[in-house]
């Protein structure tokens, strides 16, 4: 398998994870503290972390934290690139091998989605600095007990997914839909789901797997 489709089957089910990060802080102002592994939002919640990498304006490349030689990350939170890199080397992934990686190529929220994921975190957070962005993994349960997807939150992750990265708009949804146990029904390009909200979930497609309408509306 190609990073393209490890995105495609991971994506939705990362932003899940963001969406429910979102629900719990909301509206919000953040400090991250690498001395102390921690990021704190609205001064009063605080998560461990795990430091990704970094995403550079100057050079417009991903370097995996493991390979920063300049930033003093502590070992211990070095743990998940780690990890990454073990399972990129496992599935032959070049991107989780490499040290840097260009943007145009992979950028920080594609390896985040995916290391989300195979690191079992519970969402990702980028932190915005002047030259760049630091991408850390967040774990904890209280992200984790937020509420799913309902109807109109995944509509919007999905769309939103499908206009910045070129995937197989079917690959995207059955696979979310599969990981969360919906047990999606497809008949021909049409594909329906219940929702753990009660909600009914329509998606048409073409044949090459674009998506053709969502919930009764076009896709443009």
């Amino acid at each position: 398998m190609s990073i393209t489709e490890y995105l495609e089957q991971y994506a939705l089910t990362a932003l899940e994870k963001q969406d429910k990060l979102s629900l719990m802080i909301g509206e919000h102002s953040y400090a991250l503290d690498l001395d102390a592994g921690k990021i704190r939002f609205n001064e009063s919640i605080e998560f461990p972390v795990q430091i990704l990498g970094t995403e550079s304006d100057n050079t417009l490349s991903w370097l995996w934290a493991w390979a920063d030689e300049q930033t003093e990350v502590p070992t211990e939170l070095l743990s998940a690139s780690l990890q990454a890199k073990k399972w990129g080397e496992q599935k032959n992934i070049p991107e989780f091998i490499i040290p840097s990686v260009d943007l145009n190529r992979a950028d920080g929220h594609v390896l985040a989605m995916i290391a989300t994921e195979i690191c079992h975190a519970s969402c990702y957070y980028r932190d915005v600095y002047e030259g760049g962005a630091a991408f850390v993994l967040v774990f904890d349960k209280r992200i984790d007990e937020q509420a799913p997807f309902d109807l109109s939150r995944l509509s919007r992750s999905y769309l939103n997914l499908l206009s910045r990265y070129e995937l197989n708009h079917r690959n995207v949804l059955v696979s979310y839909l599969r990981a969360k146990g919906l047990s999606p029904a497809e008949k021909g390009n049409v594909i329906t789901a219940v929702m753990k909200t009660g909600e009914l979930l329509s998606a048409e497609f073409y044949t090459a797997g674009r998506l053709l309408s969502l919930n009764g509306e076009a896709f443009e």
